[in-house]
């Protein structure tokens, strides 16, 4: 009985090992995520273009009730400008067929965005992402996502792109690189 036990428990060890094997090759081929989409003005942006650069993608619905605040308070633009003097690439993506250009457009100049709006109308992109809420955040380098979700809590007022960017900046690792994105 006792050499039953040990062979169960045995094998039972070596297939618990295979499977946290199995588990950390998959952490190691997660695929690279790109894009390559067009501004307001038609101007095309792929993420091969910012190779060694930091990139943020900030999903974002003029109509949503969670991204209008964010934009009144000027959050978004303020943080955008910030780091586009650290050289971060700064974007927000529209997913929506509810969106135009000429909508997107009203949109940048009553609250003043600065930064580039990239349609993505079809959704292909943001599927590819898994991009589900507005505003919904990836910061990402060479392919690799490194931080994912909200912008910031809106109970605290933490805002986890400002810190997840300030991480990076100071070679660290994104000490939170994931939350829920809540809009």
């Amino acid at each position: 009985m006792r050499i039953v036990a040990t062979i169960l428990a045995l094998a039972l060890c070596l297939c618990g090992g295979a499977a946290l094997k199995a588990d950390d090759e998959s952490v190691k081929k997660t695929p690279e995520l790109s894009f390559d989409l067009k501004d307001l003005d038609g101007k095309s942006f792929k993420s091969a273009d910012f190779k060694d650069k930091y990139i943020v993608l900030e999903w974002t619905e003029s109509g949503c009730p969670a991204v209008k605040p964010l934009y009144k308070a000027k959050k978004v633009q303020k943080l955008a400008a910030e780091y586009k003097a650290k050289d971060v690439q700064w974007f927000s993506v529209c997913s929506t067929k509810h969106n135009t250009i000429e909508g997107l457009k009203k949109f940048t100049k009553q609250y003043g965005v600065e930064h580039k709006i990239l349609a993505d109308f079809d959704g292909k992109v943001g599927k590819r992402f898994g991009a589900k809420r507005t505003p919904h955040v990836f910061i990402m380098k060479n392919g690799k996502v490194l931080y994912q979700g909200a912008f910031d809590n809106r109970r605290s007022g933490e805002n986890y792109v400002k810190k997840a960017l300030d991480e990076l900046l100071a070679n660290k690792e994104v000490s939170t690189p994931r939350t829920k994105p809540y809009g």
